[in-house]
């Protein structure tokens, strides 16, 4: 380290000269009046433009002179010079033109902090005043403020851990002149001396990480056939691809995962097993068996599982353990996370998802919506003579409505409509129900309705956050 310089002692005088700021006096046609703020310690080519360049002109009053009184090392805070504090750092992912935060993880680094040194400030502010009455005003909106001390805050980094300071009312005085006053009198000053410990932080070294971010091929399965003995120790794995890359390392045991009801089951692929003694053709396992394997601590609550969508994005879930059966993992979805409802005739919500042959929709309400699973009046005997539908879902006019399972209907008054059909949608379709909160989506491939993240995920497309 050839040289460095943070300003560091510059930003506790700018904060000190904050705290001095904004201060105002009453003048005596009852206007207020803002005293200003300087810094007392200038040089003299400052002094002399000031002056006007000449020793005729009389300083201005009342204003505040700020500066730096003592500084000296202050060995009763005295802590273990050679101590290193090490800290991770996740940052959130951003678009490529940094103006949007994505739901994905972005860079990462470790940060390592070493020991600051301390060291006590006494800053001083003189506060130069025309009479007694200005010097009052000033002093007692001053003083206030100090019972007897205020927090100061040089940084609002989030790991600046010397950022948090006190800056403590430690002596006055109250006048600089002397009584009985001679002929001439000097402007009078208020001398105020505030004490804060200051920390004075050697430069800290950043270190950017590579992680394993996603599950594609498995660096843990055995040749077929062949009992293994010895896994592959994952922090070998990491160390072998260097702090720059990342890697694409599947999940430890090939799994797939399935999430049903806010419940997460891990399911092998049917074709093999690729860990000795768990079992094979779709059966669940333990959640240890996995845990134990990754690196890092599993935290209840606090611990992720994130699934990935076809546009790229991930649904994230807090995860836990049930403690009654260690093959369920509790899902707690982060709502911010969910797929956006598509808009259908205004908006992405229905009242209620109904089964129409036991549902009766007897208070008709115009613009109430339904997502309906049965057929109404679409088999049998429709549109024969003589046919008559189910009283509960005839249009005001008695006529038969002629609903399909699947679709979204809505009551506009005097007939049903039909806002979404199933049979003819082409893209995904994500729904909620109003008066349950839970969303859903349509897939055409799959001709039905299931919860918008429910299903069985690939292990390419799920991962761990521990």
């Amino acid at each position: 380290m050839d040289h460095f310089y943070d300003g560091q002692v510059k930003r506790y005088l700018a904060q000190f000269m904050r705290i001095m700021s904004n201060f105002s006096y009453k003048d005596a046609k009852g206007q207020l009046v803002r005293v200003p703020v300087r810094y007392g310690d200038m040089n003299r080519q400052v002094a002399n433009i000031i002056k006007k360049n000449s020793e005729n002109t009389i300083p201005s009053a009342p204003f505040m002179a700020c500066y730096i009184k003592d500084l000296q090392f202050d060995r009763m805070r005295l802590q273990d010079p050679t101590f290193i504090s090490k800290i991770n750092i996740r940052e959130r992912a951003v678009t490529e033109d940094g103006s949007t935060y994505l739901h994905t993880q972005g860079s990462n680094y470790t940060v390592e902090r070493i020991m600051p040194t301390p060291y006590l400030a006494d800053f001083a502010v003189d506060i130069w005043t025309t009479n007694t009455d200005q010097k009052l005003q000033i002093w007692e909106q001053l003083v206030v403020l100090f019972n007897p001390s205020l927090e100061l805050q040089t940084t609002d980094n989030y790991i600046d851990w010397t950022s948090i300071s006190v800056l403590t009312l430690k002596s006055q005085t109250w006048s600089s002149r002397t009584i009985p006053q001679g002929v001439e009198q000097d402007i009078d000053i208020l001398n105020l001396v505030f004490e804060t410990h200051v920390w004075i932080t050697p430069p800290a070294k950043v270190k950017k990480l590579g992680i394993i971010t996603k599950i594609i091929t498995s660096a843990f399965v055995p040749e077929q056939g062949v009992i293994a003995t010895d896994y592959i120790n994952p922090d070998a794995v990491l160390e072998s691809l260097g702090s720059e890359v990342l890697a694409t390392i599947v999940t430890p045991g090939n799994y797939d995962l399935l999430v049903l009801n806010n419940i997460g089951k891990l399911v092998l692929n049917n074709d093999r097993a690729d860990i000795v003694d768990i079992p094979v053709g779709g059966e669940e396992s333990s959640w240890y068996r996995i845990l134990d394997l990754y690196p890092g601590t599993f935290r209840a609550g606090l611990s992720q599982i994130r699934l990935m969508k076809a546009d790229g994005n991930e649904i994230v879930a807090y995860i836990s353990l049930d403690p009654m059966d260690e093959k369920r993992m509790v899902l707690n979805f982060d709502p911010d996370t969910i797929p956006t409802n598509t808009i259908i005739s205004g908006r992405g919500t229905v009242d209620a998802i109904v089964n129409p042959e036991t549902f009766n929709p007897s208070s008709k309400v115009v613009g109430t919506r339904y997502l309906i699973l049965e057929d109404v009046n679409v088999n049998g005997d429709y549109g024969t003579p003589g046919y008559d539908g189910p009283d509960a879902w005839k249009n005001a006019d008695s006529s038969d409505p002629q609903l399909y399972a699947n679709d979204i209907i809505e009551w506009d008054g005097s007939e049903w409509q039909t806002l979404f059909s199933s049979s003819a949608a082409a893209d995904i379709v994500y729904i909620t129900n109003a008066y349950t909160g839970v969303q859903y989506k349509w897939v055409p491939s799959e001709q039905s309705w299931s919860k918008s993240f429910e299903g069985i995920y690939d292990k390419a497309l799920w991962r761990l956050v521990l």
